[in-house]
């Protein structure tokens, strides 16, 4: 059983290679002795397709891990087959957090409600973390942000949700127990915790270079920031290149986007010149990416979150948020919420009990950080 299961989430740009990196990343670890699951939250099973594998067909193994070479799975998400699992005749965990009042629908007519994918995956992630079972998790993850925020956009509703009531599809009182929601809404705050955690999870961003290269990641890194996630290193796939893979380093768009990101490690590919499929193929790649270092790590950063003690009763709470402008950052509060909005990325700060009861006493941008400090108001 592992201590600690660490969490890697590969995402970046469409087209930039994202799946071919998360699965080299996943084999090279394997390779190297580390209990490693592929978990892809990509209903496409693109991830399959790297690994040169058929999706499984057979109803009892589908959505479920299955083994691909020595310390190495793969687990593809599938909608259907989990929410069926966590559904208990509309009991149970998802339908607590939708509202309950649901024993009469099916886990099939709640399939297509917009979030629930997400909400199955940072359950999923979670069953996996508290059972150790794997070193590594490393995550196909599309879109990063929109998994690392479910969890706290599903925990607000979970904090806001009464006992539940009557269902609009139903016209007797829903038999739900309180404290199901109260039992799930700790599972997701836990995850969000993880998440959060630079000596769990780090993120890993993949993009190839174009003339909106450097605009993007300046977004990715401000919104990172602003979730609190830790970017561990930046993959720039698919460049041109003339002469040996050592040039890469060297190649100007690696130096430039360098120069931007400061300590986060840069790496260059070069563009290859037939499809990576397989584990032959995925191996020579993860060889020319890593070079012999361990691929469950590149750099790390500190935490991109974090509330500290200034004096009795004076609290202050640090948000990185690299490239990001003033006028871009808003701050509204409710209770013992803070809603920190950077253009268009949104997070809701769940604030510490003893930080909640304490006054908004002001806020400014100290370089790439943003500072909110909070005083007892005097009387």
């Amino acid at each position: 059983m592992a201590e600690k299961t660490q969490v890697l989430l590969v995402s970046g740009s469409g087209g930039a290679g994202r799946t071919t990196v998360a699965a080299a990343t996943g084999l090279a670890a394997s390779r190297r002795g580390q209990r490693t699951l592929l978990l892809s939250l990509d209903a496409s099973r693109d991830l399959s397709g790297a690994l040169g594998l058929v999706a499984p067909t057979l109803p009892e193994v589908r959505g479920l891990p299955v083994r691909v070479a020595d310390h190495l799975h793969l687990q593809e998400l599938d909608v259907a087959s989990e929410l069926k699992r966590r559904w208990s005749e509309g009991r149970g965990e998802v339908a607590a957090l939708l509202g309950g009042g649901l024993e009469g629908v099916t886990a099939e007519e709640v399939a297509p409600t917009p979030g629930v994918e997400v909400l199955l995956a940072l359950l999923l992630l979670g069953e996996h973390s508290r059972s150790r079972t794997y070193d590594l998790i490393v995550i196909d993850a599309g879109d990063a942000l929109r998994f690392v925020g479910g969890a706290d956009s599903v925990g607000w509703y979970a904090r806001r949700s009464k006992a539940p009531e009557q269902s609009a599809r139903r016209a007797r009182p829903s038999r739900m127990d309180p404290e199901v929601l109260h039992a799930v809404s700790d599972k997701l705050t836990d995850v969000g915790a993880l998440l959060r955690d630079p000596t769990v999870t780090r993120a890993r961003w993949v993009t190839t270079h174009d003339h909106r290269t450097e605009q993007s990641l300046r977004r990715a890194c401000a919104a990172f920031g602003l979730q609190g996630l830790a970017l561990d290193g930046i993959i720039l796939n698919r460049l041109a290149l003339v002469g040996e893979d050592a040039a890469l380093a060297r190649h100007p768009a690696v130096e430039n986007l360098q120069h931007l990101v400061g300590t986060i490690p840069v790496t260059g590919i070069a563009l290859q010149g037939r499809d990576i499929v397989g584990e032959e193929a995925l191996e020579a790649f993860a060889t020319r990416l890593y070079r012999g270092e361990d691929p469950a790590r590149l750099g790390s950063t500190p935490p991109g979150l974090g509330v500290g003690k200034q004096a009795v009763d004076v609290y202050r709470l640090e948000v990185q948020l690299p490239f990001a402008r003033k006028e871009e950052v808003s701050l509204s509060r409710r209770e013992a919420e803070l809603v920190i909005q950077v253009g268009a990325f949104r997070r809701n700060v769940l604030l510490p009990r003893m930080v909640a009861p304490l006054a908004t006493a002001g806020a400014s941008l100290e370089g790439d950080r943003l500072v909110v400090e909070f005083k007892k108001e005097r009387v």
